[in-house]
């Protein structure tokens, strides 16, 4: 089994009315002057890339890529970003160029949104040692309420893993070490991605399931493609990130399926807060008796269903969220739920226009008793290519209840430093 079919290799596409069978994983020679797309399961995502629109070309298959006509986006999130695995990879002339090779890319991005401003440096490194073995790492530097939950200037280590993908069983795949939970569960090809997709967090990562750990965390993950639209995957991980406090007490599964043009995915998480204090808003008014909210040792679950759906004549998307959460031991829930369109190079190729309506993990009752608005939360925002490697993003925004109007705008860079280095070789 090759190095790209189990890495879930996506090529920037230009037409596929000659494009080979690869469905057999064996590699495939091109030259710098003509692309091809490779089969992309979207569903099967642990290292398989969470590009912009990479669900979006599997669905609308060749129509949609010709659409494209360019080198998709790498995802990422607020919460730690995408495994390096998961990012996309030119295919090499010749398969050992990327074997035994530091693969590094760097990614600078700063974020306005009102009065708030926020900007990281992601470095995000992967080596190959064999078609079968991948180590990979992501280091940043941020700060700003958008990437980190810190005042000050923060460095994170979020992701140091170890990818295996057995010969004999190539449709599984186990990722054991620090993991970046965001980017295996609750995957959207329309709203994920704060640096290319909507501003608000609340359309990121289902805010049931962060709530209930899904975040960066040291555990294992095994991932399994049962059939083509049939996935299924499963980890068992630390409620905490610290080593001195490191124990499997915390477990996230997910199914996904295909459907036509559509894809839906059921997740189910369950984890200690562990110190987080990530439950709801209104859940630290609760008295337990010796102090309010949420206690260490807390015993969450959460439930999130997320849904897409592409139409590749209108170059249009579709998406919708909801998201359950308890915590076990105040016996308190809370749910939420998001729902919106992307339009796809709409007024020029590789842009992006999106609008959606969502609002945060809350309780209706506790809330309604505390006369508090609803956190809610009415985006537009606009995403475009400037020049190959930086892409720049507006937004209007409308929160609780309408009754505040938040203006912004992006600017993201990507480099590929393992490039720049090959030149040099």
């Amino acid at each position: 089994m090759s190095i790209q079919s189990w890495l879930g290799v996506l090529v920037p596409h230009s037409s596929t009315e000659d494009a080979p069978d690869v469905s057999n994983g064996e590699i495939i020679a091109i030259d710098s002057d003509s692309t091809v797309a490779l089969p992309f399961q979207p569903i099967q995502a642990d290292v398989s890339t969470e590009s912009s629109t990479s669900d979006a070309v599997y669905l609308a298959e060749n129509s949609t890529a010709e659409a494209l006509g360019h080198p998709l986006e790498i995802q990422s999130s607020t919460l730690p970003d995408l495994p390096v695995a998961q990012q996309d990879l030119i295919v090499p002339e010749n398969e050992a160029d990327s074997i035994r090779e530091l693969i590094l890319r760097v990614q600078g991005v700063y974020q306005l949104q009102g009065d708030e401003s926020s900007a990281r440096l992601r470095v995000i490194g992967s080596y190959v040692f064999n078609p079968n073995l991948l180590v990979g790492g992501t280091a940043e530097v941020s700060y700003g309420d958008a990437f980190t939950s810190s005042d000050d200037v923060e460095f994170a280590l979020n992701e140091l893993y170890l990818t295996i993908s057995p010969e004999e069983i190539p449709n599984v795949r186990l990722t054991v070490g620090l993991m970046d939970l965001t980017s295996y569960f609750d995957r959207n090809s329309f709203a994920k991605d704060d640096t290319i997709h909507f501003f608000n967090s609340v359309f990121e990562t289902n805010p049931a399931l962060s709530a209930a750990g899904i975040d960066s965390r040291p555990g294992v993950l095994l991932n399994w493609s049962v059939i083509d639209n049939l996935e299924v995957r499963a980890a068992a991980f630390s409620s905490s990130r610290d080593l001195d406090e490191f124990a499997i007490d915390a477990f996230a599964g997910e199914v996904a399926m295909r459907f036509g043009n559509a894809i839906v995915r059921g997740t189910y998480v369950t984890d200690r807060d562990a110190g987080y204090r990530t439950g709801f808003n209104e859940i630290f008014q609760f008295d337990r008796g010796d102090g309010f909210g949420l206690d260490a040792d807390d015993r969450e679950q959460a439930y999130g269903i997320n849904a897409e759906f592409f139409i590749p004549e209108l170059n249009l998307g579709l998406f919708g969220r909801y998201g359950w959460y308890e915590n076990l031991e105040l016996d308190r829930s809370a749910n939420t739920f998001n729902f919106g369109i992307n339009v796809l190079n709409l007024f020029m190729l590789d842009d992006r226009l999106g609008l959606g309506y969502g609002r945060e993990l809350s309780n209706d009752n506790l809330r309604e008793d505390r006369g508090d608005e609803t956190p809610d939360v009415m985006e537009l925002f606009y995403d475009f290519r400037i020049t190959p490697n930086v892409r720049v993003g507006t937004t209007a925004q409308l929160r609780d209840e309408f009754s505040e109007s938040v203006f912004g705008f992006r600017i993201r860079a990507d480099f590929d430093v393992t490039e720049l280095g090959r030149l040099f070789r």
